[in-house]
């Protein structure tokens, strides 16, 4: 999805604005389809494992139309496939996230099962992005070549996961009301105070995802290889970063575990407003040392929701983890389409071209955009995170009240 909109932008002719408003509308009829879909799984309609094969069904025929249009595509089909690839991956990934709650209920095992988790999808994320480069196949479309590798892939490891992960389906939740649900979370003092730390962070996340091709294209001067190296090289250091962050669980709570890295997130990010164009060696450096830091951002927070989630179980004796973690990945969405507008429409404010040089102001909402609102959002986070107070001897205990964990 980084890749997306310059494809449709540049490849196909489609206004930037216009694109921007699109995918901003698809992930607003898809958000409010997370904490339905989160219900549907604690409810037991089917298993989480015949949820997750739907999804990736519906997402897979998606990404193909998606990625290989039949002709010149409209903006109305780019908007049904996206919603159709948005909705396909909320029905997959609900039942994902919430089945690693089940699998483990140690305070440390849990922060490497979701790193684990997080490590093979950014492994994922690091074979797309290096295979290219790798090869340097210049007869070879590089959107159809990531296509089929994704899909290739995909298959390949739901089958896998199908057949060698087991599901705990001890818990019931048949009279699962979904108003006297929402009633319990608003009363998981936990979980709000988890809640807005995470609607910050993936806000924060959201606007350098967005902006990335442009801010390399247009700021730095890169090419189309050196922007692919640069992903290569931000991905392998969050796989790298996740082995020291997951260590560090032993000796520090994971809240603060989690407010180290976003301080030295924005630390590292400040540095880009001193780069100029043809910056690209120091930009990869930044982008290394941001890599790292983002191995804590995806592993950590869904650690502490698992936690957040015992706590939700032994106050109201119900898992309803398929809610919760389907709440996180609504916000993630939500984030996500709000900074979408908002970068899209101050850069056709502004006269953003993309195929063009741009004036000094252009350039500049582009930068603050880009590094200025993530550094100024983590650092609010930085301090809202001090309030998170459930220790690593509370969910120990818990865990004793739940499973009988010595």
């Amino acid at each position: 999805m980084i890749l997306l909109p310059e494809i449709y932008v540049v490849n196909y002719g489609l206004d930037l604005a216009i694109v921007g408003l699109i995918l901003f509308l698809a992930k607003l009829v898809d958000i409010f389809s997370d904490p339905f879909m989160g219900w549907i799984c604690d409810v037991k309609i089917l298993s989480r494992k015949q949820w997750i094969i739907i999804g990736s069904l519906i997402s897979g025929v998606s990404f193909y139309y998606l990625i290989s249009p039949q002709g010149i595509p409209t903006y109305q089909y780019l908007f049904v496939w996206i919603s159709l690839l948005y909705f396909g991956y909320t029905i997959f990934q609900v039942p994902y996230l919430s089945i690693g709650y089940d699998l483990e209920n140690d305070y440390e095992q849990r922060t490497k099962l979701s790193a684990g988790r997080e490590f093979f999808v950014l492994l994922g994320l690091l074979t797309s992005v290096s295979l290219p480069v790798l090869f340097n196949e210049s007869d070879i479309d590089s959107e159809d070549f990531l296509l089929f590798l994704a899909i290739g892939s995909g298959c390949l490891t739901i089958t896998i996961f199908s057949f060698f992960v087991k599901e705990n389906i001890n818990f019931k939740n048949d009279k699962l009301k979904i108003l006297k649900s929402l009633n319990e979370i608003r009363k998981n003092k936990y979980f709000l105070k988890l809640i807005f730390p995470w609607f910050i962070n993936c806000l924060a996340n959201s606007f350098p995802m967005i902006l990335f091709v442009f801010f390399v294209s247009s700021i730095l001067n890169g090419t189309e290889n050196e922007k692919e190296f640069i992903l290569f090289l931000y991905f392998l250091s969050a796989l790298l970063g996740m082995i020291f962050w997951i260590y560090l669980v032993k000796f520090l709570e994971k809240n603060k575990i989690w407010r180290l890295s976003i301080l030295l997130s924005s630390i590292f990010f400040s540095l880009v407003f001193f780069l100029n164009s043809g910056d690209i060696f120091f930009f990869m450096i930044i982008s290394c040392l941001t890599g790292m830091c983002l191995g804590a951002d995806l592993a950590v927070p869904p650690s502490i929701l698992s936690d957040v989630t015992d706590y939700h179980k032994n106050k109201f004796n119900k898992d309803i983890s398929g809610v919760l973690f389907s709440i996180l990945i609504f916000i993630n969405k939500f984030t996500f389409a709000i900074a979408t507008l908002i970068a899209f429409s101050l850069m056709d404010l502004f006269n953003y071209d993309v195929q063009a040089d741009n004036t000094t102001s252009a350039k500049n909402i582009l930068i603050f955009m880009y590094a200025g609102i993530p550094i100024i959002l983590k650092l609010i986070i930085f301090c809202c995170l001090r309030e998170f107070d459930l220790t690593k001897k509370a969910v120990e205990k818990l865990n004793k009240n739940l499973y009988g964990n010595k």
